[in-house]
């Protein structure tokens, strides 16, 4: 086994301890002290335990393990005083707590030789490169190591992108590269590398992604935090960081596919087109997603995301009455909802997917419980949040509701769903009473997106509760100019026992002049 942590590598199978590429020398007791330590690092390791561990239960003095955990410190560029990998306990014991990467020497073997002439899968591929700290001491880089560490694994958890193990890309931390070479030598499409700077009690994350077939610079930005709590800041950083990469990962990917002949995209890249053209609620996009949703299921009927998809398209046009037969729209969504669950019920995309289509269809509960899912298994996915919102409202959360909006706009500050996520904010504030707050941030919506009709709606209902029916009546119309089957009846379907926030919804969009 190798464990990966810091500069270092410790290889427990050739007995050896590597710092900065280059092996440690170390007694045998201080290389056991130190396997034993990482090998239990979810847990304080007592002195007693050392003792029966490492010196077979034979006395051994305090000063002299003291000694011992110095010299193991001292050996992976840490010490007594900084503690930032091995800290000590009082009366309790010690415990490893640097970010340790697992790396089998059988799988090191088969991925070196795999790198050899990869080709890219059909999902996008992404490679983390150890983010580079740009000031002070270099034995202060274990922010950026840990950032690097936090953005991998988070990353993974979005399952929309292949990412390669943290062990693979360690051998860019120390030697120059070339970001096409490095596409070729990892299969990835996309690299993302970053840098830490430090100035004080201040720090600045910088992270750019470049597609390595052409290296070009597809998205960038830099976050500046106050570093009062180390984690805290790692985690935030890095949930503003993957929150971003998630829609300009899908969008430089549909951007790809678009230079491609139109037959012949994959079952990837049909989705990853109507999941864009999504991201305006259109007629016309919801037809051409619902249609690239039909032609990836004919290619490939198992993959779950193209099911969830259609049911996505076809519910928000059985709500609109979009459609010729919205009954219809809305029962092959149900199809394709079940189908889509059953096929990726694990997937945070398809969770999204089939929420929103759940929403649109007036089941909220089942949308709450599908979009909670969602977030638990990726929780920077800033579309589920946004989404969420608008569930919540519609069930008389609003104050939950507005704490997710408030998370997808901090996670995806300029995702090309922001006027949905302000759609929510809208209804939530709507919801709870604030009015005047409602049409603030539906009017925000349409300054994004004027064909929006759900922000006019919206609009439209917090005037009529002001007392503004005029203007009230112009948004409706304006609405109606996207929608023009909506009518009271249409919403009326969506209020459940109890739902007093949704009623009132009704309500005023009767007094706005919705027909009925």
């Amino acid at each position: 086994m190798r464990y990966l942590f810091a500069n270092c590598e410790l290889d427990t199978e050739q007995r050896e301890l590597r710092c900065d590429r280059e092996t440690a020398a170390v007694a045998p007791q201080v290389f056991d002290l130190l396997n034993y330590l990482i090998r239990n690092r979810d847990r304080v390791v007592s002195k007693d335990d050392l003792i029966k561990a490492i010196w077979k239960g034979r006395s051994i003095s305090d000063a002299a393990l003291t000694t011992r955990l110095n010299i193991a410190r001292k050996a992976i560029g840490d010490s007594g005083d900084e503690q930032r990998l091995i800290k000590t306990l009082p009366r309790r014991g010690f415990r490893f707590v640097g970010a340790v990467e697992e790396f089998s020497s059988a799988r090191a073997e088969a991925e070196e030789k795999a790198i050899e002439g990869l080709t890219l899968p059909d999902k996008p591929s992404i490679a983390v490169l150890p983010f580079k700290y740009l000031s002070g001491a270099p034995d202060e880089d274990y922010f950026a190591d840990g950032m690097t560490e936090e953005i991998t694994t988070s990353l993974s958890q979005t399952r929309d992108f292949l990412v390669i193990a943290r062990g693979s890309t360690l051998a860019y931390k120390t030697k120059p590269f070339d970001m096409v070479e490095i596409g070729r030598e990892l299969g990835v499409r996309y690299v993302l590398e970053g840098s830490v700077r430090r100035a004080g009690n201040k720090i600045r994350v910088t992270a750019q992604l470049i597609e390595t077939g052409t290296a070009i610079r597809v998205w960038g930005a830099h976050f500046d935090r106050e570093l009062t709590d180390l984690f805290a800041v790692q985690d935030e950083v890095t949930s503003g960081i993957v929150g971003a990469l998630h829609p300009q990962l899908l969008s430089a990917e549909a951007q790809s596919y678009r230079r491609q002949p139109p037959n012949s995209l994959d079952a990837w890249g049909l989705v990853v087109r109507g999941m864009m053209v999504l991201t305006t609620l259109t007629k016309e996009n919801l037809n051409a997603a619902a249609d690239f949703a039909s032609r990836a299921i004919a290619i490939a009927p198992e993959f779950g995301l193209p099911h969830g998809l259609r049911a996505f398209a076809l519910g928000y046009r059985a709500y609109t009455q979009w459609g010729q037969d919205w009954y219809g729209d809305a029962k092959q969504a149900s199809a394709d909802m079940s189908r889509a669950l059953d096929l990726q019920g694990g997937d945070p995309t398809a969770l999204f997917l089939v929420g929103g289509a759940s929403h649109f269809m007036a089941r909220h509960r089942a949308s709450v419980g599908l979009l909670e899912r969602a977030i638990e298994l990726n929780p920077n996915l800033a579309m589920a949040h946004g989404l969420l919102a608008i569930s919540y409202a519609s069930l008389d959360r609003p104050v939950e509701g507005l704490a997710h909006v408030e998370t997808a706009l901090r996670l995806s500050p300029r995702d090309p769903l922001t006027y949905l996520f302000l759609a929510g904010q809208a209804l939530c504030k709507f919801v709870s009473g604030d009015f005047q707050g409602a049409m603030s941030s539906a009017e925000r919506g349409l300054g994004i997106n004027p064909s929006s009709s759900d922000n006019h709606l919206y609009m439209a209902a917090a005037l009529a509760e002001l007392g503004q029916l005029e203007r009230a009546r112009d948004q409706i119309k304006r609405g109606l100019r996207f929608v023009p089957k909506m009518t009271l009846q249409v919403i009326g379907r969506a209020i459940e026992t109890g739902n007093t926030g949704w009623a009132r919804y009704h309500a005023a969009l009767r007094k706005a002049g919705l027909p009925d």
